[in-house]
């Protein structure tokens, strides 16, 4: 396996724990986290504030499945792997700095979620990664 299509893999499964993990402690904590955004905007009723928590629960679940059913798909050399991973973080990059510009504000997470997603984009698109996925599937090749 190549140098791109390791850290290709590497990458999406990053992405994939990250968002999972942020969606189970979302979830866990949801009462909490609806609480405090409820409370950082006055004007709002709390039910804009549970409606926020749960689109972005929704969201880390469904690009955090999709980036690790993509890093298992190209750790088994697939070509559609490869495609759904560049689809997946290109659109996650999109949504994220979409969300950062409407919020205003940058947190850690989402400057860390922005690089995964252009470096996943990038070593997807390696000419060594393309080649990789689109070669022979045999056993033993490298």
């Amino acid at each position: 396996m190549p140098l791109s299509a390791r850290m290709s893999v590497g990458l999406l499964a990053g992405l994939a724990v990250l968002l999972l993990l942020n969606a189970l402690f979302t979830f866990l904590a949801r009462d909490a986290v609806v609480d405090a955004l409820a409370d950082a905007q006055p004007g709002s009723p709390r039910s804009d504030a549970e409606r926020i928590v749960l689109v972005n629960l929704v969201q880390a679940v469904v690009f955090g499945g999709l980036a690790a059913v993509s890093a298992a798909g190209l750790a088994r050399r697939s070509g559609w792997a490869r495609w759904a991973g560049i689809a997946t973080s290109a659109v996650l990059g999109l949504v994220t700095l979409a969300a950062t510009f409407l919020a205003g504000g940058v947190a850690v997470s989402t400057l860390l979620v922005l690089v995964l997603c252009a470096a996943a984009v990038a070593s997807l698109a390696a000419r060594t990664t393309a080649a990789w996925t689109a070669g022979p599937r045999s056993r033993g090749s490298d």
